[in-house]
């Protein structure tokens, strides 16, 4: 069985970067000055920002992935690849 955690921290910068996101201001300042503002957040620095675009999409490649579900046709793995390689690509009006 496959048992995933979020610690309480991990919850909080989350919400934090949400915020950041949708506020068009603080998205901006993220992408102009991306280690000013995670530091704020307490995430470290050693990050790379990919801000997608109405163009351009970024498919997140997950570092580790389960070879033993996936071998076994697990769907909701599935699912929950696809959340972490989209991440947050919303878009209020979708390109055509």
């Amino acid at each position: 069985m496959h048992a995933s955690t979020t610690s309480k921290s991990e919850l909080e910068i989350g919400a934090k970067l949400g915020a950041i996101i949708q506020d068009t201001t603080s998205r901006e300042q993220l992408i102009e000055n991306p280690t000013e503002v995670l530091s704020e957040i307490g995430v470290s620095s050693d990050v790379t920002i990919y801000a997608d675009t109405a163009d351009l999409v970024h498919l997140i490649v997950p570092a580790n992935v389960d070879a033993d579900r996936v071998a076994a046709g697990d769907e909701a793995y599935f699912e929950e690849l696809g959340k972490a390689a989209l991440g947050n690509c919303l878009y209020d009006s979708v390109p055509e």
